[in-house]
C-alpha cells in the first residue's frame, strides 16, 4: 500500500505545530511557576513587618497611663494612628506593586 508523499509532510506539519505549542505551554507554565515562587519572599516580610506593628501598638497601648478622673492620656494618639496605618499603607503599596508587576509581564508575553 503506497501513501502520497504530501500526507506525510501535512502530518509533519501538523506535529511539528503541536511539539512548538506544547513547548511555548511548558515555558509559560515554568515562567509562572518561577513567578509565583517570588512572591513568597515578600508574602514573609510582610507576615514579618505585621507581628512587629501590632507587638509595637500593643506595647504603646499597655503604655497609656489613666489619669485620676478616668481618662486615659493620648498625648501619642497621633503616633498611634500612624502605627495602625502602616499595615494599610503596606498593603496598599504591595497591591499596586503586584499589579504592575502582573501588567508587565502580560504586556511581555504579547
Amino acid at each position: 500500500m503506497s501513501y502520497p508523499s504530501e500526507n506525510f509532510t501535512a502530518r509533519a506539519a501538523i506535529v511539528n505545530r503541536t511539539h512548538r505549542i506544547v513547548r511555548e505551554q511548558a515555558q509559560s507554565m515554568r515562567e509562572q511557576r518561577a513567578r509565583s515562587r517570588s512572591l513568597w519572599v515578600p508574602l514573609v516580610i510582610c507576615s514579618l513587618l505585621l507581628m512587629v506593628v501590632c507587638y509595637s501598638v500593643w506595647y504603646m497601648l499597655d503604655g497609656y497611663d489613666v489619669t485620676p478622673s478616668g481618662i486615659p492620656d493620648a498625648s501619642d494618639q497621633i503616633m498611634l494612628l500612624l502605627i495602625w496605618s502602616i499595615p494599610v499603607i503596606v498593603a496598599a503599596v504591595g497591591l499596586v506593586w503586584f499589579q504592575r508587576e502582573r501588567e508587565r509581564a502580560n504586556e511581555g508575553v504579547k
